[in-house]
C-alpha cells in the first residue's frame, strides 16, 4: 500500500498554472507586515494549519470571540463615531464640539490637547511658548474644563474621550470636579481617558516623569475609578502611535498586548481582581491601509486578549473577558498632494475596522496632513460613516468575512505571532524593561525606515505621492488656529490665579506632595487640588519634585 500522502487539490492547481503564476506584476505578494500572500487560499491552507472552525472561530458572542463579544454585532447598536478634535481656548474647542454633534456624530466628544497640557505646563510657562492650543485645545485649570463644557449638557455627550497620557490622573481628577459641580451621575456620560504612558517613551513623547513613577500614578487612577467612578473607562492602552511611528500591524497589535499585560499586572499586584475591572479595560488601534490584515488584526486581537484574561490574569467571568475594541483610521497614510484622495483612505480604513468588529471608531479628516482639519472635512469624515451604516449593508450580517480562506489563515498567522512577541517580551522581564532595553524603539525604527525607502524606491506606491502625481497642486483651504487663542488662554489663566483661594491651593498642593513621597493612591489629594484651581503645572511640578524627572537613557540601534 501506498504511503505517499495523497496531492492537496491547491498543489495541483499551482502546478498546472506554474508559468502564468510566475509572471506576477510584483516580484512577492506580501502584506506590510511582510506576510505573504499566496495567489488564493482554500481549505488546504487552513487543514495545514490544524484550523478547526469551532475552536479558532466559533459564533458570534461565545470563546474564543473571534467574531465578536456580541451576538447580534451590528445589528442591535451600530459602532460609536467619534472625531478628535480641539483647538485654541476652551471657547473655540467649545464651537467644534457643538458643531461635530450636530452633524451626528456618536462617539460623544473626544478632546485633542495641546502640547503644554500634555506634558504638565501651564500655557504662560517659558516651555510653552509659540504651541498654546495649536494641536489641540489648552487646558490649565478646572475652570477651562468648565468653559469646555459650557452650555453642553453631560447626559447628553454620553462619552467624552482625551488622550491625557501622562497627565491622565490630572484630567479624571478635573472631570469628576465637573460632575460633582454640576451634579451629574458619573453613569450618564461615560468617560475614557488614555492613561497609557508606557508608549509615550517609545512613540509618542509627553512622557515627564521616569516611567515607573507613570505607571504607579496610571494605577492610581484605575484603582480609584473603581469606586468613583466605576462605569468610566480609566485606560486605553493603545497601539496607534506605535503604528505611526513605525510599528508594523503586528507589532502594533502585540506591543499594545504586552503594554496592556503591564497595566493589568499592575493592578493585580494592588489586590485588585481581574473579574472586577477587566470590562472597563480599553485596547486601542490605528487602522491603515492593508484592508485584509487590519480585518485580521482586530479579530486576531479578540481572541488573544480573551485568552490572557483566562489564562493568565485569573478571569472567571464572560464580563472581564470583554475589553472594549476601539479604532481610528490612520492619519499616517493621509498625504498632502492630493488631499481629496484621502477620502477614500480613510473609508477604506472605515470598513476594515467596522469588518474587524470595532465598537467605536474614530475617523481622521481629509486635510489632515495640512492641518487642524477644517469643519467642511470632519463632515465628509462623518458622513463616510454614515453612508457605511445606512447605506452599504456592512452591518446587517456579523463578522461578514468570517469563514474566508484568506482572513482565516490571516487570522491564525495573527495570533502566533502575537504570541511569539509576548513570549519574547516575557522574557526580557515585561513591557517596561522592553522600553528600557531600547526594544520597541529598534523595532519602530526599523519599521520607518524600512518604509520611507520602499515609498522613495516606488516599491510601495502612494497615489499621487510616487505614482500619478500632478505637476500642478489644487488649492486646498486649510484651517488656522485664531492668533489671539493664546492670548486670550493665558489672561484667563492669570485671572484664575487671582481669584482662587492662594491658601487652600497651597494646603492642597502640600497634601499633594505628602502622598506622593509616602506612596499613597494621589488622586483623593488630586481631586482637593483641581477644586480649588490648582494648575496643571503646579500639580505636575509636586511630581516633578517628589519622583524625579525622565532622562532618556541612551537606546543601541
Amino acid at each position: 500500500m501506498s504511503t505517499t500522502p495523497p496531492e492537496r487539490p491547491y498543489d495541483a492547481w499551482l502546478e498546472r498554472h506554474a508559468e502564468v503564476l510566475a509572471n506576477g506584476r510584483k516580484p512577492a505578494f506580501q502584506t506590510l507586515s511582510g506576510l505573504t500572500i499566496e495567489p488564493v487560499y482554500t481549505p488546504d491552507h487552513l487543514a495545514r494549519e490544524g484550523w478547526d472552525q469551532e475552536r479558532d472561530v466559533g459564533l458570534p458572542g461565545e470563546q474564543p470571540y473571534t467574531r465578536g463579544f456580541t451576538p447580534s454585532g451590528y445589528r442591535a447598536q451600530l459602532w460609536k463615531t467619534e472625531m478628535y478634535a480641539g483647538f485654541g481656548s476652551a471657547e473655540d474647542a467649545n464651537q467644534r464640539y457643538r458643531y461635530l454633534m450636530a452633524q451626528g456624530t456618536t462617539g460623544g466628544i473626544s478632546i485633542a490637547l495641546d502640547l503644554p497640557t500634555q506634558i504638565g505646563y501651564d500655557s504662560d510657562h517659558e516651555m510653552a511658548r509659540d504651541e498654546v492650543g495649536q494641536i489641540g485645545v489648552a487646558l490649565t485649570s478646572l475652570d477651562d474644563v468648565e468653559r469646555v463644557f459650557d452650555g453642553i449638557p453631560l447626559e447628553k455627550v454620553g462619552h467624552i474621550f482625551s488622550t491625557a497620557n501622562a497627565i491622565g490622573p490630572i484630567v479624571c481628577a478635573w472631570l469628576l470636579a465637573l460632575y460633582e459641580k454640576r451634579g451629574t451621575p458619573t453613569g450618564d456620560c461615560i468617560v475614557q481617558l488614555q492613561n497609557d504612558p508606557i508608549k509615550e517613551y517609545v512613540a509618542r513623547g509627553t512622557q515627564f516623569l521616569p516611567i515607573d513613577a507613570a505607571l504607579k500614578l496610571t494605577t492610581d487612577m484605575i484603582q480609584h475609578c473603581r469606586t468613583a467612578a466605576p462605569e468610566w473607562l480609566p485606560i486605553s492602552v493603545s497601539g496607534s502611535h506605535m503604528k505611526q511611528a513605525g510599528a508594523s500591524c503586528v507589532q502594533e497589535a502585540a506591543f499594545t498586548i504586552c503594554n496592556g499585560i503591564a497595566y493589568v499586572e499592575s493592578c493585580l499586584a494592588r489586590g485588585m481582581q481581574i473579574d472586577d475591572f477587566g470590562h472597563v479595560l480599553e485596547l486601542h488601534f490605528c487602522t491603515e491601509m492593508d484592508f485584509f490584515e487590519e480585518v485580521a488584526k482586530y479579530r486576531a486581537v479578540r481572541k488573544v486578549w480573551t485568552r490572557l484574561v483566562r489564562e493568565r490574569f485569573g478571569g472567571t467571568t464572560e464580563r472581564a473577558q470583554h475589553f472594549r475594541l476601539h479604532a481610528a483610521t490612520s492619519g499616517r497614510p493621509l498625504t498632502a498632494q492630493q488631499p481629496l484622495n484621502n477620502i477614500a483612505r480613510i473609508t477604506l480604513q472605515a470598513l476594515a475596522q467596522i469588518l474587524g468588529g470595532c465598537e467605536q471608531t474614530r475617523t481622521a479628516s481629509f486635510d489632515e496632513a495640512l492641518g487642524i482639519p477644517t469643519q467642511e472635512a470632519a463632515r465628509t469624515s462623518i458622513r463616510a460613516n454614515q453612508i457605511i451604516a445606512y447605506e452599504s449593508g456592512v452591518p446587517d450580517t456579523v463578522d461578514p468575512l468570517g469563514g474566508s480562506y484568506f482572513v482565516e489563515h490571516l487570522t491564525l498567522q495573527y495570533v502566533q505571532r502575537i504570541d511569539a512577541i509576548i513570549e519574547e517580551v516575557d522574557r526580557m522581564g515585561g513591557a517596561l524593561e522592553a522600553v528600557r532595553q531600547g526594544y520597541y524603539q529598534r523595532a519602530l525604527s526599523e519599521g520607518a525606515y524600512r518604509e520611507a525607502c520602499a515609498i522613495e524606491s516606488g516599491e510601495q506606491v502612494v497615489v499621487g505621492v510616487n505614482r500619478y502625481q500632478d505637476n500642478e497642486p489644487a488649492p486646498m483651504p486649510t484651517f488656522k488656529v485664531d492668533p489671539t487663542a493664546a492670548e486670550r488662554q493665558v489672561a484667563k489663566l492669570q485671572a484664575v490665579r487671582a481669584r482662587r483661594d492662594g491658601q487652600a491651593v497651597e494646603r492642597t498642593l502640600a497634601r499633594l506632595k505628602a502622598d506622593c513621597a509616602a506612596g499613597a493612591n494621589v488622586m483623593p489629594a488630586l481631586l482637593e487640588c483641581v477644586k480649588v484651581y490648582a494648575t496643571i503645572g503646579e500639580i505636575a511640578d509636586v511630581w516633578r519634585e517628589v519622583f524625579g524627572v525622565y532622562v532618556p537613557e541612551a537606546v543601541r540601534f
